[in-house]
């Protein structure tokens, strides 16, 4: 803008305000408005603006006015002045809810991103269902491994729904000594076994730690995590959530202090990757049932056990990630092993198709439900001498438990954010990983997971 024009401008501010303070008020607007044809990022008529809209009972106007004067500066004290005024006029949650949420869009856009998740958690508190707005920025940004901005994009996620009436009281890394924390799990039980890899570092910190899990892990949880009051809280599926969240059941705990997902967890005790063990931490499976599998397992005769899943068990999650049962051939080809199904939902086709194509025997063991009762699957999975699986949440539960684990799938490893930008995941660097794109490396995997499994 030249000197001429900008001269105009300030002319024309000037005689607005003046107008503006005699009453004269159409002149002022008509004055402003022609200052932001040409300069439509002059914060000073920004912020009037807004101001006289509000005065005329206009708040939606004033709100997308001072939107626009944060966008130019985010930190503006005047603006964070008139924001207060705007949300205070909408009066409607609902709509205070959106300004906020932009606001905290404009600080994230501008890597002012504490600032802006504490104004996206405002948001929420006052609606929910703003939580389904994340553009998934945390996936590309863990992915190659940039973890100090990755974990703080991943507090966007469609899960921070779940914060609900503990929205004010959201850990955000203070003091925990004599506090209370509930810990809420995330959703699906591969996250909810991933991240336990993190609790025992916020147990160690709190007076008292109470986490909230899916029902089926209820069991395992506790035995593995003593010093924690672990409770079933819903059950989850490839569509969510199915159990309206009930929180009746604290009444029986100490008043909480603090709430923090478990995928929040990281943020603070896995900040760079120096700070992930170099062996994960376990999952103990019950004693007399790990007694029980061996037995069982014994009883097939002499040779290796290997469990294997070659899917979801979840139609709606049947995936190109999953290697074809034809790719498998060279571990079917180890001599003298017995293969034992951990595949819920294991159809009689298939059944077939391994007896016909591969020659395998595979054992199914029909007093387990592979599906609800995590807790015995996990002491099968600990009584097994190895698993050889796919990108499914058996990954995880075998990895917990100890078993040695190969997980094979079709993919690149630069995609699989949960790798952190590493050749392997680093919440079990004991985890075997194979992640090739065409079905040629995907059956040198195999070969390879034979032959460990065969030495």
């Amino acid at each position: 803008m030249s000197r001429e024009s900008a001269t105009k401008s300030e002319k024309r501010v000037l005689l607005a305000k003046a107008h503006r303070r005699v009453g004269h008020l159409k002149n002022a607007l008509s004055l402003f408005r022609k200052v932001l044809e040409d300069e439509p990022k002059n914060l000073e008529v920004l912020l009037s603006l807004a101001e006289m809209s509000l005065e005329f009972g206009q708040s939606r106007g004033a709100a997308s006015l001072i939107l626009r004067g944060l966008a130019c500066d985010p930190e503006n004290d005047q603006c964070l002045t008139v924001l207060d005024q705007v949300l205070e006029a909408l009066k409607e949650p609902g709509p205070q809810a959106q300004v906020v949420f932009e606001y905290s869009q404009i600080l994230k856009a501008n890597s002012l991103l504490h600032k802006a998740l504490q104004r996206h958690r405002q948001a929420l508190r006052l609606n929910p269902t703003l939580a389904n707005t994340d553009n998934f920025d945390s996936v590309a940004l863990l992915a190659r491994g940039d973890l100090e901005n990755g974990w703080l994009a991943f507090e966007w996620r469609n899960t921070v729904g779940s914060l609900g009436l503990f929205t004010d009281k959201v850990w955000d890394g203070e003091d925990l000594s004599g506090q209370t924390v509930l810990v809420w799990g995330e959703q699906g039980i591969g996250d909810q076994i991933m991240f336990s890899t993190c609790l025992q570092d916020i147990i160690e910190k709190a007076e008292h730690v109470i986490i909230g899990v899916d029902e089926r892990l209820v069991t395992l949880f506790q035995r593995s995590f003593p010093r924690a009051n672990v409770q079933g809280v819903a059950r989850y599926t490839a569509r969510g959530q199915t159990r309206v969240q009930n929180f009746e059941w604290l009444e029986g705990y100490p008043s909480v202090d603090f709430f923090v997902l478990q995928g929040s967890l990281p943020r603070f005790f896995r900040p760079s990757i120096d700070k992930f063990p170099s062996v994960s931490r376990r999952l103990l499976g019950d004693s007399a049932r790990l007694e029980y599998w061996s037995r069982k397992l014994e009883e097939l005769g002499p040779g290796k056990k290997i469990g294997i899943s070659w899917r979801s068990h979840l139609v709606e999650r049947q995936s190109s990630c999953y290697p074809a049962l034809p790719l498998w051939q060279p571990l079917f080809d180890i001599k003298g092993v017995h293969f034992v199904s951990m595949q819920a939902g294991v159809s009689p086709e298939e059944i077939q198709m391994l007896r016909d194509n591969f020659d395998v025997d595979i054992t199914i063991f029909n007093d387990i439900d592979l599906i609800e009762n995590l807790d015995d699957m996990a002491a099968l999975c600990g009584s097994l001498d190895s698993v050889v699986t796919t990108m499914v949440s058996l990954q995880w539960l075998a990895a917990a438990i100890g078993t040695p684990v190969w997980s094979i799938a079709r993919g690149q490893r630069k995609n699989e954010w949960c790798m952190l930008g590493h050749e392997y995941y680093p919440w079990f660097p004991e985890l075997n990983v194979c992640l090739e794109e065409t079905d040629d490396l995907l059956i040198e995997g195999f070969g390879r997971a034979a032959n460990e499994i065969s030495s």
